[in-house]
């Protein structure tokens, strides 16, 4: 019966690469299948399904176009409006999603999701908008500026400059932004927004060991003159536990790390569909109630969680959020600029990361379709304005599906349907834990920083770039930052080299040479140079 089944699968697999369809994606050329694409597209999908809980939850406390009562941003009535916000911004965020994987799967044939990008979104709620409305920036006119720059972004990729200061990007950083990035993915799975929870707040040391209960959490708080003098305190997510103790008691904890030796140990049998597997052993087990590790628990949060849940099918509409531009943006305009450099840096880092990782990368940084990748992810911000969402990017979950065999857009666009379900669905994808796929992006993660053997470290400007470049990301929650103080790094390091060289002091090697900076390596490579093995006599005669 079995292998009835597999016979069964192949002629499919078989008969759909010789279609159209599997032409039209290059199945064959790329050595993928049809059954292959589908299981890359369920990895990418359920790792980046908490996007359908996280988005709108930060984008609705930007206040949307809910008004507050005599401008009392804590009456009942404007919690409820947000709470609405929050609901069609479910919606809005399946349908933002649905459009931009599938446009990158059929222009660009990469297999790269895209969905509303995480940290410009919460640059979005908190620095432009403000909590609750409460900064310079109204929210019409901040979804105004994210409009004009997904058009700025479309011109400059049609016209191939945006792929031409992508170029611009020095070797050791293009180099350390896939291991960089994989970085970043764990420092997410660690977490307990998008993750295990092993990692959480702390008042001396800004990150500590975590994975309390939620009794034990104490949360952070932004202790401004608002908070000290009136009371009103700004809270986020953010929380540590060492108040109240009950570190790595968490049950969700302990069970996402269950989920995580899953995944690893069907991936190291060669079961591809591990991280699979891994994400709906731990969901499923947390759907029960009156559980320690249940998604439902029995406080206000859990109760409105599972009255959601349970109506597996709801549609929301959007009548709030739709199409809700404005003419005045006098103070828009820093807003515009940030949303261009972050959302480029994050974007391009990104692209250029998995393409590095597929291998599709050429010498000259280069890789297939490449205007139409950056002009899908410029089309999927402007298509995503009209639904009140932030810059929709390309997602760095879409890893997971590489990982799980992914190699053509066809990937992508069976992303795309998942999220169409989603649109449907929202109460069963938007109920995945975080704890469930925290162990897939710590794996992703991994393997992710396969490329650090490519970068030079025995040249300490490169070596140095790199490491700034990977830190900077997990480290300041942003690709763009670490792509930028990689940069800055690299920028100062070549006028320091160029300016010595005026006076006589130039660097000991060619800029285009390795050489060996540690002492023990400058004399493995001088008995190299002399014929002698490593490890003899004369190799160290040759110090």
């Amino acid at each position: 019966m079995n292998q009835m089944f597999k016979n069964s699968i192949n002629n499919i697999n078989e008969r759909f690469n010789s279609s159209r369809i599997g032409k039209f994606f290059a199945l064959e050329e790329r050595s993928s299948k049809l059954s292959t694409e589908l299981r890359a597209a369920t990895a990418t999908f359920l790792t980046m399904a908490y996007i359908l809980a996280v988005n709108p939850r930060i984008l609705a406390e930007s206040g949307g176009t809910c008004k507050p009562p005599n401008g009392d941003i804590f009456d009942p009535d404007y919690e409820m409006c947000m709470e609405e916000i929050k609901r069609q911004y479910i919606t809005a965020t399946a349908i933002g999603s649905m459009i931009g994987c599938i446009l990158m799967g059929f222009l660009a044939n990469l297999p790269i999701a895209l969905a509303p990008g995480m940290g410009i979104n919460a640059y979005f709620t908190y620095t432009v908008v403000g909590w609750r409305g409460t900064g310079i920036v109204s929210y019409e006119a901040a979804l105004t500026a994210i409009l004009i720059e997904g058009c700025i972004f479309l011109i400059l990729a049609l016209t191939g400059v945006r792929f031409a200061l992508a170029k611009l990007i020095p070797e050791p950083i293009r180099l350390a932004t896939a291991p960089g990035i994989g970085a970043f993915l764990a420092h997410l799975g660690f977490q307990t927004a998008e993750g295990l929870g092993v990692v959480v707040s702390d008042i001396a040391t800004a990150v500590t060991l975590g994975a309390c209960p939620l009794d034990k959490r104490t949360p952070i708080v932004a202790y401004d003159d608002a908070c000290a003098m009136d009371g009103v305190c700004i809270t986020s997510d953010a929380y540590t536990c060492d108040v109240l103790g009950g570190k790595m008691t968490s049950a969700t904890t302990w069970l996402g790390i269950v989920g995580l030796f899953l995944m690893v140990t069907l991936m190291a049998y060669k079961r591809s569909s591990g991280i699979i597997v891994g994400i709906l052993f731990v969901t499923f087990v947390s759907w029960f109630r009156n559980t320690a590790v249940t998604y439902f628990p029995d406080t206000l949060d859990g109760d409105a969680r599972f009255n959601y849940f349970r109506q597996i099918v709801a549609v929301e509409p959007m009548d709030m959020i739709l199409a809700k531009y404005s003419n005045n943006l006098a103070h828009a305009g820093i807003a515009l600029f940030t949303f261009l450099y972050v959302d480029f840096m994050d974007t391009t880092g990104t692209l250029l990361g998995l393409i590095s990782h597929l291998g599709f990368m050429s010498e000259n940084g280069d890789f297939p379709r490449s205007r139409a990748a950056f002009s899908a992810d410029a089309i999927s911000t402007i298509v995503g304005s009209v639904f009140g969402l932030s810059p929709v990017t390309s997602y760095i979950e879409s890893a997971a599906g590489v990982e799980a065999g992914g190699r053509t857009g066809l990937t992508a666009v069976f992303v795309g349907f998942y999220f169409a379900l989603a649109v449907f669905f929202a109460p069963i994808f938007a109920s995945i834990p975080p704890w469930a796929t925290g162990g897939a992006l710590i794996i992703v993660g991994a393997l992710m920083c396969r490329g650090l053997t490519k970068i030079k470290w025995d040249r300490v400007d490169h070596a140095v770039t790199a490491f700034v470049t990977i830190m900077l990301m997990p480290l300041t929650y942003s690709i763009a930052y670490g792509i930028i103080g990689g940069f800055l790094c690299w920028i100062a390091l070549q006028i320091i080299f160029y300016s010595l060289s005026f006076v006589g002091i130039k660097l000991p090697y060619d800029s285009s040479e390795t050489v060996p900076v540690h002492p023990i390596d400058a004399v493995q490579k001088t008995a190299e140079v002399h014929g002698y093995e490593e490890g003899s006599i004369k190799a160290s005669e040759a110090a």
